[in-house]
C-alpha cells in the first residue's frame, strides 16, 4: 500500500473511531489511567458498576447503543379497550392477531403452542436486539465485553428495579440488592449453597442448618436442597399435596382464617383475597412439619435461620402461594430465613419487590416492607426477554454478605458489591440480558393493567371452551360465580381459578382420561389412579398432532396445564379440545 493508501486507511480508522465515541455517553471511561487506573472490577475499562447502579434517577445517565438502533417495534395495542370486569366483560381474543404480530416466529401453521409457561416465547424487538449486540461483539469482541457490556448491563438492570417497584424512594434502596443472574436456578445454587456453607461453617450461624420446601414446589429446587443438606438429613419436604391440596377446592368455606395472621390488605383485583383464604392451609403443613421436626429430637430454637423455600407460583400445578403471609409467619412465629423463587411471577403479576423482600438491617425505610429475604425472578417466561436473563432482589445487607457471598460461579467481580459478584460469570453469551431495556420499552409502551386483564379474560374464555369440549355436564357459571370459586369443586379445574395464575391452570382432561375427579380422600372416585407415565402417554399424543401442551398428573388425576399469553386465540383452545377427545376414544 503506498503512501495515499495508508493516509486514506487512516483518516477511515480515525472517522470511525470519532463515530463510536459519539454512541456512547460521557460518563463510560475510555481510558482507564486518565481516571486514576481501573473503575470497575477486574481489569474491565468501564466504570465502577456499584456506583452506576447506585445513582439517584435524575443523576444517572443511559449508555446510547454502540450501533444504530433498528429494532423498534410498535408494541400492538388493544383495539378495543378492555376495563376492568366489574365495569365492562372484555371481548376474549378480540386482540390476539394483533398481539400475535410480535412474536412473529412462531410457527403457527405446523403448532399449536400453549405451553408459554414453559420456557416462554421471545418478544420480536428482544430478540432483534439481541442479535444486534451479537453481531457488534464480533466486530471488535475487546471493545464490546471491556468497554461496553457492563455498563449496559447496569442499565438493563436499573430497568428492571423501576419495572417492579412503585416509586424512586423504592427504587433506590431495591437496586443496592439487585443482581442479575442467567436464570432463577442459578440464584437457587447460590443460596441454598450458600446457606449450607454457613451454618456449617466454623463461624457460621448456630443451629437453623435445615432447609424447608413444599412438596410441591419446583423439582430442581428440591434437588438442589437434596443435594447440599441430604447427606447431613436437613432436606425437609413439607408434605402439603396428599393432606392439604384437596382442601384447597373448597376453600370458600376458609374465608378469613388467615385474618388473625396480619396479612397485608393492600390487594391488587388481579390477586383478589385469596391469599388470605388459602395461607391458613399452607401455614398449617409447615406447622405440622416442624412439629415433627422438632418431636423427633430437634428443639424450636435449632428453626431460627433455616431456610424456607417457597415458590411464588408453582410450575407443576400453577397455584399462586400466598408468599406474604406464609414470609410473615414463617419469619416471626420460627426466625427462618425466607427465598421465593419467582420465575413464572415476572409481568404475570403485578410485582411489588418493595413490598415484598424485607429490608432487615436497614434505617430510613418504611413499614410497608415484607418479609422476604431473597426473590429470584426470569425474564424469559411471561416477560418475554431472550433466554439467559434472570434477577435476584436482596435488600437485607447481613443477607447477602453470608448466603450471597458466592455466585454459583466465582468470578473477577466477588469481593467487589452485590452486583458485580453476580454480573460476570465468565466469556458467554450475555445478549439476553442486553436486550431488556428494548423488552421494557414495549411493555412500558402498553397499558399492563389492561393486558394483564385482557389476558386473564382470555384464559377464563379458554377454559370454558375446553369445558364444552371435556366437561358439558359442567355449568360454565362456575367460571365467574365468585372469582370462579366453584370451578375446583365442579372438577373442573385443580384449584379455584383465583388461585391459579391469570395466565396459566390446571384443567382436568375428559373422563376417559383423567381418572376421574378427586376430592378430600387420596385415591380419585370412581376410575383409577393415573401415573406420570400415563400422563406422558396423552402429551406425546397430542405433540404428535402439533399440539404443544404439558399433561400433569396430581393425585392421580390428569390434567393439562395451559398457557395463556396475549397471542393465544380461542382456535388453539378449541383445537387441543377436539383432539384430546379422540385420545378419549382411540
Amino acid at each position: 500500500m503506498g503512501h495515499w493508501g495508508r493516509e486514506v486507511a487512516l483518516r477511515h480508522i480515525l472517522s470511525r473511531r470519532r463515530t463510536l465515541s459519539t454512541t456512547t455517553k460521557k460518563h463510560v471511561v475510555r481510558n482507564a489511567q486518565d481516571e486514576g487506573g481501573y473503575q470497575s472490577f477486574g481489569s474491565f475499562h468501564s466504570e465502577n458498576v456499584e456506583e452506576l447502579m447506585g445513582l439517584p434517577a435524575q443523576r444517572y445517565v443511559a449508555p446510547d447503543l454502540p450501533f444504530i438502533d433498528d429494532c423498534h417495534v410498535e408494541p400492538a395495542t388493544s383495539s378495543t379497550p378492555v376495563h376492568p370486569r366489574e365495569e365492562r366483560a372484555p371481548v376474549p381474543f378480540v386482540n390476539s392477531r394483533r398481539h400475535a404480530m410480535s412474536f412473529p416466529r412462531l410457527d403457527r401453521e405446523n403448532w399449536t403452542f400453549l405451553n408459554h409457561g414453559a420456557f416462554g416465547l421471545g418478544l420480536e424487538v428482544g430478540l432483534r436486539r439481541a442479535e444486534s449486540w451479537r453481531k457488534f461483539a464480533e466486530t471488535q469482541p475487546l471493545r464490546y465485553f471491556d468497554r461496553h457490556l457492563l455498563n449496559h448491563v447496569v442499565h438493563g438492570a436499573r430497568g428492571m428495579v423501576n419495572f417492579v417497584t412503585r416509586n424512586e424512594d423504592d427504587a433506590a434502596w431495591i437496586r443496592e440488592g439487585t443482581a442479575m443472574i442467567q436464570n432463577v436456578t442459578s440464584g437457587m445454587n447460590a443460596i441454598i449453597g450458600g446457606h449450607h456453607r454457613q451454618a456449617h461453617s466454623r463461624g457460621g450461624r448456630q443451629g437453623g442448618g435445615s432447609v424447608f420446601y413444599y412438596d410441591i414446589t419446583y423439582g430442581s429446587n428440591k434437588k438442589i436442597c437434596k443435594h447440599h443438606h441430604g447427606r447431613s438429613g436437613d432436606a425437609i419436604e413439607i408434605a402439603f399435596e396428599e393432606d392439604y391440596l384437596p382442601l384447597l377446592r373448597t376453600i370458600s368455606t376458609l374465608t378469613g382464617v388467615s385474618s388473625s395472621l396480619g396479612t397485608d390488605n393492600r390487594k391488587n383485583d388481579i390477586m383478589g383475597n385469596w391469599d388470605d383464604d388459602s395461607a391458613g392451609l399452607f401455614i398449617s403443613a409447615l406447622d405440622s412439619t416442624i412439629n415433627k421436626y422438632v418431636r423427633d429430637g430437634s428443639g424450636k430454637s435449632s428453626i431460627s435461620g433455616s431456610l424456607l423455600i417457597l415458590d411464588h407460583i408453582t410450575s407443576n400445578t400453577a397455584i399462586r402461594f400466598p408468599i406474604s403471609s406464609i414470609a410473615k409467619y414463617a419469619k416471626e412465629e420460627y426466625g427462618m430465613t425466607i427465598v421465593v423463587d419467582g420465575a413464572h411471577a415476572l409481568w404475570s403479576l403485578p410485582l411489588d419487590v418493595g413490598a415484598l423482600v424485607s429490608a432487615a438491617g436497614r434505617t430510613g425505610i418504611d413499614h410497608r416492607c415484607g418479609y422476604i429475604d431473597a426473590y429470584l425472578t426470569n425474564c424469559h417466561k411471561w416477560f418475554s426477554s431472550p433466554r439467559g436473563a434472570a434477577v435476584l432482589f436482596c435488600a437485607d445487607p447481613e443477607i447477602r454478605d453470608t448466603l450471597l457471598d458466592r455466585p454459583a460461579i466465582v468470578s473477577h467481580g466477588v469481593d467487589d458489591g452485590f452486583l458485580s459478584r453476580f454480573m460476570w460469570d465468565g466469556c458467554r453469551d450475555y445478549s439476553a440480558q442486553l436486550a431488556l431495556p428494548a423488552v421494557l420499552d414495549y411493555w412500558n409502551a402498553i397499558d399492563l393493567v389492561a393486558a394483564r386483564e385482557e389476558v386473564r379474560t382470555n384464559l377464563r374464555e379458554g377454559i370454558r371452551i375446553l369445558r364444552s369440549h371435556w366437561h358439558p355436564h359442567v355449568d360454565e357459571s362456575c367460571l365467574y360465580d365468585d372469582g370462579g370459586r366453584n370451578s375446583a369443586e365442579a372438577g373442573l379445574t385443580l384449584v379455584p381459578l383465583g388461585m391459579h395464575v391469570p395466565t396459566m391452570a390446571l384443567v382436568r382432561l375428559p373422563d376417559r382420561i383423567s381418572g376421574g375427579v378427586w376430592r378430600v380422600k387420596s385415591s380419585n372416585e370412581g376410575s383409577d389412579r393415573k401415573t406420570s407415565t400415563d400422563a406422558k402417554k396423552v402429551q406425546d399424543y397430542l405433540y404428535g398432532c402439533g399440539i404443544e401442551v404439558p399433561v400433569k398428573c396430581v393425585r392421580g388425576v390428569l390434567y393439562a396445564r395451559v398457557s395463556c399469553h396475549l397471542y393465544n386465540s380461542a382456535d388453539e383452545f378449541d383445537l387441543l379440545g377436539r383432539v384430546a377427545l379422540k385420545y378419549a376414544t382411540a
